[in-house]
């Protein structure tokens, strides 16, 4: 296996200086973000110029912590990067911390935009990694071309004293590449499997071949199965970053060992469903007490994981396996699983459906995502190797289903993904067409995410193998499982109920206040490959 590293120009390296100072012991900080160099800066290295025209200084007045409204009021940081050359050139823009830095980056907000259109929406820098990360992926200029960014960076208005008297240095890193050039993991990936070519209509299909070819006058679905459309192995398709390779069928070269419970775990098992705490267990049910508690994994067990897919960045998606490579799913312990939860706690508007809704309040799965993260791998040194990376919970095209052209459904409305996945409902007028893209919404609830942890989404179960309605062999719930797990993707509102999709035996739609599976996914770096392993389960793969 070839383990040489991808070969980058660093282009140009711009401080910016984030100094926090306590104001006469009172609750407020001085936040002052200092850019080094003249007034204008011009650096150029192979085909790429970069033109800074900022100056010096940028500085946050008077009192800080801010709101985020207020943030987005600053003056912010620009630059611009241009294509001198006569071919394509690809880029990758990070922010580097210096190791100096008092001020967790935890407490720092930013946004980036570009005048083409990306808006990375609003997160804590923590979110992005810490150390060296990037903070916008591949990206192409063609000849000639130019793009212009903004950067927005202040002192989240939650921050607490212990921000003060504190100092946080980044720099920010255009980084020029070649395309061609494969991480070190996606190599290894490449070698392990032959890439497969996707076949005509393959995702109205199910990766064992079978599907929906009609509806019984009682109304039931009737199944046939196509031996041609048999799927099984690695595949590609875009994402917003670049090539992605994803898995599909009943693939077993997919495993992954990484991270471990460092103590003891517990969750809070009430009627059937198990919480990350007290506090959210009573929050479904003021009844649940310590008596509720019971381990979930043991100080010392490893993490096992499956590979999704390779994202266009060169990271990998991981969806939390359990604490064997071959869970059983006999109980949570024995599961694929973290928990057994709602999705959230009220069904009554399509808001529900969202992995947020209300423009930023947490789902109830979310919090519980979130849990887990933080207490294992968060508080852990693995938490350097897992990437703030995309997660969608797409909730454009909300509309009746007639509009669609579903019939039968009246009083239903769907969002685009049940026209994208579902089209055995409408005898397939047209094709399934899963999307690792996240579509732009207009809604107050869902969108897309920069997130350390999430779900997986309904179109990647669909990539995967899975299909609404068919039980299949996908590596992502083989056999007749009774261990459904949510997605984070929205289905529909029919009758007051806020739909999402989960999966279980099949891909189906299910009413938010109903409890499914918590199945965490994760996107990690893969800089340095992995030190061991086929991907097998007797085998898997393990991170460097």
């Amino acid at each position: 296996m070839n383990k040489t590293r991808k070969k980058y120009i660093v282009l140009v390296i711009v401080t910016i200086v984030v100094s926090v100072v306590a104001l006469l012991g009172a609750s407020y900080a001085l936040l002052t973000m200092t850019l080094e160099g003249d007034k204008t800066i011009t650096l150029t290295a192979g085909i790429l110029k970069v033109d800074f025209t900022d100056g010096n200084y940028i500085n946050l007045d008077n009192a800080a912590p801010i709101s985020d409204a207020q943030g987005q009021k600053l003056t912010p940081y620009t630059f611009t990067i241009t294509n001198t050359g006569n071919i394509n050139a690809y880029y990758h823009v990070s922010l580097e911390e210096e190791d100096t830095n008092t001020l967790d980056n935890i407490y720092i907000r930013m946004k980036l935009t570009n005048n083409k259109g990306y808006d990375s929406g609003i997160s804590n820098v923590n979110m992005y990694g810490t150390g060296t990360f990037n903070i916008k992926s591949e990206e192409v200029l063609e000849p000639g071309d130019k793009v212009t960014y903004t950067l927005w960076m202040w002192l989240d208005e939650t921050a607490d004293n212990s921000a003060q008297g504190k100092e946080y240095k980044s720099k920010i890193v255009v980084t020029s590449y070649d395309r061609e050039q494969k991480s070190v993991a996606l190599q290894q990936i490449l070698e392990d499997n032959e890439l497969q070519e996707e076949t005509t209509n393959m995702f109205n299909y199910a990766s064992n071949g079978m599907y929906i070819s009609g509806v019984s006058e009682e109304g039931d679905p009737q199944y046939s199965t196509d031996e041609s459309q048999k799927t099984t192995g690695l595949y590609s398709m875009e994402d917003e970053d670049g090539i992605s390779y994803y898995y599909r069928g009943a693939v077993d070269n997919n495993n992954v060992q990484f991270g471990e419970y460092a103590s003891d775990y517990y969750v809070y098992e009430y009627n059937y469903l198990d919480f990350q705490t007290l506090e959210s267990c009573q929050e479904y049910n003021s009844s649940c007490s310590e008596s509720n508690r019971v381990k979930l994994a043991s100080a010392g067990d490893k993490m096992y994981w499956k590979i999704v897919r390779v994202n266009g960045d060169g990271s990998l998606r991981l969806i939390y396996n359990g604490t064997s490579a071959n869970p059983d799913n006999s109980d949570l312990a024995h599961s694929y699983a973290v928990g057994q939860v709602p999705y959230n706690l009220e069904s009554n508007d399509p808001k529900y459906t969202g992995y947020t809704y209300d423009n930023g309040t947490d789902s109830f799965i979310k919090k519980e995502v979130d849990t887990w993260y933080k207490n294992t791998l968060g508080s852990s040194s693995y938490d350097s190797k897992v990437l703030g990376g995309r997660f969608c919970s797409d909730s454009s095209g909300y509309k009746p289903a007639s509009e669609y052209g579903f019939s039968g459904m009246d009083g239903m409305n769907v969002f685009a993904s049940y026209d994208r996945l579902v089209q055995s409902a409408t005898g397939y007028t047209k094709e399934n067409s899963p999307t690792l893209k996240c579509p732009v919404t207009s809604e107050s609830y869902g969108g897309s995410y920069r997130l350390k942890a999430g779900l997986i989404t309904a179109d990647e179960l669909v990539l995967g193998g899975e299909n609404p309605g068919v039980t299949t062999d996908s590596y992502l719930n083989p056999g007749d499982s009774e261990m459904y797990y949510w997605s984070m993707t929205p289905s529909g509102f029919n009758s007051g109920n806020a739909i999402v999709w989960g999966e279980g035996e099949y891909l189906y739609g299910d009413n938010v206040i109903d409890y499914d599976a918590v199945r965490p996914v994760i996107n990690v770096t893969t800089d340095n490959g992995f030190t061991s392993g086929d991907g097998t389960a007797s085998d898997p793969y393990i991170l460097s």
